[in-house]
């Protein structure tokens, strides 16, 4: 009776048989790519070896390597987030620390500069922007009757 219910009605289970077939294909897909983190690390590695062979300074180096553990952390949110064993057990990366937008001493930027005669620091870089894990959802309901 089972085979014969199926192919009865099929015209009427098969397309949501397919739509949530080919929508977990899709969520697997994205899902992986949200979690790999292999090009994360290729690319730090590519670029201590430009650092090595001189190709870049000391102060690229850092910039470019602050943006690719952001990237690392995030991808270790994701990773969380859906389950997914994390390498390092249940040690969490620290986001790096904000500056405040206050001087040293508690002023406006630039104020205590300009009493010892030193320049006044350059603003911090603008942090790469990257979709935030925690208000991600991705949901699928189909009722079946």
């Amino acid at each position: 009776m089972g085979i014969l219910k199926h192919l009865l009605f099929w015209p009427v289970t098969g397309p949501l048989f397919l739509a949530r077939f080919s929508l977990e294909k899709v969520e697997g897909v994205v899902r992986e790519q949200l979690t790999d983190d292999a090009a994360v690390k290729a690319e730090l590695l590519e670029l201590q070896l430009r650092l090595e062979l001189g190709e870049i300074n000391d102060a690229a180096y850092v910039e470019h390597e602050a943006a690719l553990m952001q990237r690392l952390r995030q991808i270790r949110e994701w990773r969380e987030r859906f389950g997914m064993g994390v390498s390092g057990g249940l040690v969490r990366v620290a986001a790096p620390e904000e500056v405040a937008p206050e001087g040293p001493s508690g002023g406006v930027p630039g104020e205590a500069a300009a009493e010892t005669g030193e320049p006044a620091e350059a603003p911090a870089p603008e942090r790469p922007r990257v979709a935030d894990p925690r208000s991600a959802s991705i949901e699928f309901h189909f009722d079946e009757e």
